[in-house]
């Protein structure tokens, strides 16, 4: 859910996330970005399709159509894993490490409850319920599914709505806070205000200066392909720099054993209890059971049904199957990178136990704190690298996407017929190219004005949040029509508003109803854990809510013309409740079409289920053995390798029923 992540970006705009570093740490750093600088450049040679042809030759022959592809897409021949590494790799940013440290001082180990909740379920259900399904649509990018489901002109409303909606609320205030992310961290570590004061000029100026050429250098050479690969890299590192300061924890404190020796002997009984325990504790000030439940289902509710980042690595894969891999990857690769982010925290603890009961303010300090403690010159600048790898795969995602997004969704429906916009044309490429350079400038407005700007995406993100329901029907429900998508996306906003109101910058500019409510505000007043949970719990009402109106309006209007609806039925075989317009297509008796099998919405549902389990079985070993607990730890690893061995099992199953391609 984009409100939650971006609250977290806030931090971004008050003190540097790192101390000055020495001269070797430095040079890390610069190795680093000269390898992402030629690993980017080289990737197209090894992921994007045959030579490209001649400029008189992309106007001209079918050859030209993977000119486009080729750019955007890496000529449709990433594999699964790759994409999914690159797909977790941006999932990360800058505020990540002083975000996740910093929860993970006052959780404890329950801290993978932070994250397994919020990605398990909803990523498992895109991988088994939508992901072939998009492939199979034969779209370049998610706001095109509009031109597809519905019908008229509106279509081209809704289309470029979408599009113009992702990339300007979900994705330039990423790229500008990635950008902030970037200066917090090279900025204090290579000292450059005291260079940028002697210039006479911003200190933000002098970072991106540096930093963001080598990033637009293989982004606008490579495309997607230079994104992917490098993506591959920047995980790497974020491992490798997470195992290093796992390592170190480990050796100051005597291993597992020792370190949770250490804790016990460091913290109160019942707060080391709390913070070795493996489950959430009913009653804990930040994550207890209720939070949990609420981070369950907000983010994976209409998780799949509209596509963005995801899409273009979904479309980009080689194969049905792969598009199916990709989440599951993607899913394995972010909860292993942000358990090993986390876990060295435990080691701080041992330091400095006051953390524990420690204010959002002096928590998201942990992180700065651990790596001064644990790292010596050198392999902090490898924690660097690491810091940046993180931006770096955030800003040229959105980028790569977002350029690509303009494209085809917003000037292709704007500017019909142009011929420099032909689809598969070097022109259309060049296009997407100079709209690249749009978003990066709408990106560094916002490096420059974040407290104000940030905070205006976070209130409509929110606003726009309980809008989810709709994305699975439009999918699942064949009724759905222009009018329901309508109610969703004018109802949603304003339910958000009417139950908690709307405040910008500390300054509230609507009431809510919820606010007024005495247990409501009693509530939100036992501090901010208290009122983080709340906000969850409004926007599950205001979901709830949503959901009743459109389905309402849905019920009064009439379905989009039965011939749409078949289209649209035979070219996406979408799952649930199709009842009348699949009767309609096995009329006509088609010799080419074969109908997609009955059944599979709640089998998919239930294969889904299973593979959140696993990962979090998995999750969970990898968490206990970091305290030495092994006995616990080897049967959550058995768990985790069986319930592995039967997703692999089901979801082949499920595959095939699908029709997926190999």
């Amino acid at each position: 859910m984009v409100i939650a992540a971006l609250k977290t970006t806030t931090l971004l705009t008050t003190a540097p996330l790192v101390a000055v570093a020495e001269f070797a740490d430095q040079a890390v750093v610069v190795v680093y970005l000269l390898g992402s600088l030629v690993l980017g450049l080289y990737a197209s040679r090894w992921l994007r399709g045959p030579q490209s042809p001649s400029a008189g030759e992309a106007e001209a022959g079918d050859q030209a159509s993977d000119r486009e592809d080729d750019y955007f897409l890496a000529g449709r021949r990433v594999p699964g894993w790759v994409n999914g590494v690159s797909f977790a790799a941006t999932a990360l940013n800058a505020d990540v490490g002083p975000t996740y440290c910093g929860l993970a001082v006052v959780i404890g180990l329950p801290v993978a409850f932070f994250y397994l909740p919020r990605f398990a379920l909803a990523w498992m259900i895109a991988a088994v319920l939508f992901a072939v399904r998009w492939r199979q649509l034969g779209v370049r990018t998610g706001p095109e599914f509009y031109a597809v489901r519905f019908s008229g002109s509106r279509t081209r409303i809704m289309r470029i709505y979408m599009a113009l909606f992702m990339v300007l609320v979900n994705m330039v205030p990423w790229i500008g806070a990635g950008m902030l992310g970037v200066h917090k961290i090279f900025g204090p570590a290579f000292d450059i205000d005291p260079l940028a004061a002697s210039w006479g000029v911003d200190p933000k100026l002098v970072t991106l200066g540096m930093v963001m050429p080598v990033l637009m250098l293989y982004v606008w050479t490579s495309g997607f392909a230079g994104v992917v690969v490098t993506d591959v890299m920047q995980s790497l590192v974020i491992v490798g720099a997470s195992l290093m300061l796992l390592g170190a924890v480990f050796l100051e404190h005597g291993g597992p054993t020792g370190l949770a020796d250490a804790l016990r002997t460091s913290l109160p009984p019942e707060q080391a209890a709390e913070a070795l325990s493996t489950w959430p504790i009913w009653d804990h000030a930040v994550l207890g059971p209720i939070v949990v439940l609420t981070w369950l289902i907000v983010p994976t509710v209409g998780r799949g049904g509209i596509v963005d980042l995801e899409g273009q690595r979904l479309f980009s894969c080689k194969s049905d199957r792969d598009a199916a891999h990709m989440n599951v990857w993607g899913l394995i690769g972010l909860c292993f990178m942000l358990l090993l982010l986390t876990l060295p925290a435990l080691g701080l603890l041992v330091n400095h136990p006051e953390l524990y009961t420690a204010p959002p303010a002096e928590r998201e300090k942990a992180y700065e704190l651990l790596l001064s403690e644990y790292l010596p010159t050198g392999l902090f600048g490898i924690a660097l690298a690491a810091l940046l790898a993180s931006v770096m795969s955030t800003i040229s995602s959105h980028l790569s996407y977002g350029s690509q997004t303009l494209l085809h969704d917003v000037l292709r429906p704007l500017l019909p017929g142009r011929r420099w916009l032909a689809p598969g044309t070097a022109s259309a490429v060049w296009a997407g190219r100079l709209l690249m350079l749009v978003i990066l400038g709408l990106g560094v407005i916002v490096t420059f004005n974040a407290t104000s700007l940030i905070g205006i995406a976070i209130v409509l993100a929110g606003m726009y949040g309980a809008t989810a329901t709709v994305y699975w029907g439009q999918w699942w429900w064949w009724r759905v029509n222009f009018w329901s998508w309508l109610t969703a996306m004018v109802g949603g906003p304003i339910t958000y508003a009417l139950l908690g109101g709307v405040t910008l910058g500390g300054t509230p500019l609507v009431p809510g109803l919820l606010p007024r409510w005495a247990w409501w505000a009693e509530q939100v007043q036992k501090g901010p854990a208290a009122a983080d949970g709340m906000a969850m719990l409004q926007a599950a009402i205001g979901m709830a809510l949503t959901l009743v109106a459109w389905v309402a309006v849905t019920l009064c209007t009439q379905p989009e013309p039965l011939d749409v609806l078949m289209r649209f039925y035979k070219r996406a075989r979408p799952m649930g409740l199709w009842g009348p317009v699949r009767k309609a297509c096995l009329a006509q008796h088609d010799p080419a079409w074969t109908p997609p099998p009955t059944g599979l919405l709640v089998s998919g549902l239930g294969v889904a289920v299973i593979g959140a389990v696993a990962v979090g079985a998995g999750t969970l070993a990898l968490s206990v053995a970091t305290v030495g607990r092994w006995g616990e730890a080897t049967l959550f690893a058995i768990a985790a390798l069986m319930l592995g061995a039967l997703l692999s099992r089901l979801l082949d199953k499920h595959l095939v029923s699908m029709d997926a391609s190999r």
